[in-house]
């Protein structure tokens, strides 16, 4: 089975470009595995399978058929072939309402985590998320496994105690398998803190071998590129720039990439 290559992007407005924006941030992606492959000339290398999410949660309305075809809407029939293609998959949580969401109830719990984590409201309203996991009739592990991944979502949409967490899990969840799980999902918490820790160490030293390389070739280095790299918390994506950082020829191209 091959590995795959998820790239997540956030859009909280309407992108006609966002394909080509894709394209090249998974492209120079896959070029950087490659080249840290060890092995580029040997012909051995398989690259992941790149699957492109565009996540929206803006007030504007977007369409949401993104195909890299889109881009070139005179193409003539004669060229089509030479010219990538690719569907991006796309999520407009401006289109679900709570107690309409799309999909079996596993499908929900992710739905409604992304929208409460988007409008403020994840943590007060954990119970409902997890409400959808518990209807899903999975099995224990794999409910387990849900609730400790949406949990893991309080680490980035808001500040939330154990305290919190615990209630939410045990009010969805009885007796002693609600017991179980909030100790499970805690200790797993736990253990990401560390993790997200080391990324964040390991985000910085990107975004420092991304600096040391731009002010190399250009001694100089806009503020706002520093801010824009600052906010950085793909890796993936960071790697893709400091691949460019190694190959553009301009800061204004590298400046257009991280818009």
């Amino acid at each position: 089975m091959s590995e795959v290559l998820l790239h997540l992007e956030h859009k909280s407005r309407p992108s006609r470009t966002v394909a080509l924006q894709l394209l090249a941030e998974v492209g120079l992606s896959l070029h950087f595995r490659w080249l840290l492959s060890n092995r580029p000339e040997s012909g051995n290398f398989v690259p992941p399978i790149p699957i492109m999410v565009v996540v929206y949660h803006g007030s504007e309305d977007w369409d949401g058929e993104i195909w890299f075809h889109d881009l070139f809407p005179n193409l003539p029939e004669r060229l089509r072939e030479f010219v990538p293609q690719f569907r991006v998959i796309f999520i407009n949580l401006r289109r679900f309402r709570y107690g309409h969401l799309p999909g079996k109830p596993e499908t929900q719990a992710i739905v409604e985590a992304l929208m409460r984590a988007t409008d403020g409201t994840f943590i007060e309203q954990l119970p409902s998320v997890l409400q959808h996991v518990a209807d899903a009739g999975q099995n224990e592990y794999l409910r387990l496994d849900m609730t400790r991944t949406i949990s893991s979502y309080c680490t980035w949409a808001a500040h939330a105690t154990a305290e919190q967490i615990n209630r939410a899990i045990t009010t969805v969840f009885k007796g002693q398998e609600g017991i179980n799980m909030a100790e499970a999902v805690q200790k797993s918490i736990i253990q990401e803190g560390i993790e997200i820790g080391e990324t964040r160490g390991e985000l910085k030293g990107r975004i420092k071998d991304i600096l040391t390389s731009l002010r190399a070739k250009f001694q100089y280095v806009p503020d706002e590129v520093v801010v824009a790299l600052d906010k950085r918390t793909d890796a993936t994506a960071l790697e893709s720039l400091v691949a460019l950082a190694a190959t553009c020829k301009s800061l204004e191209e590298f400046a257009n990439a991280l818009k």
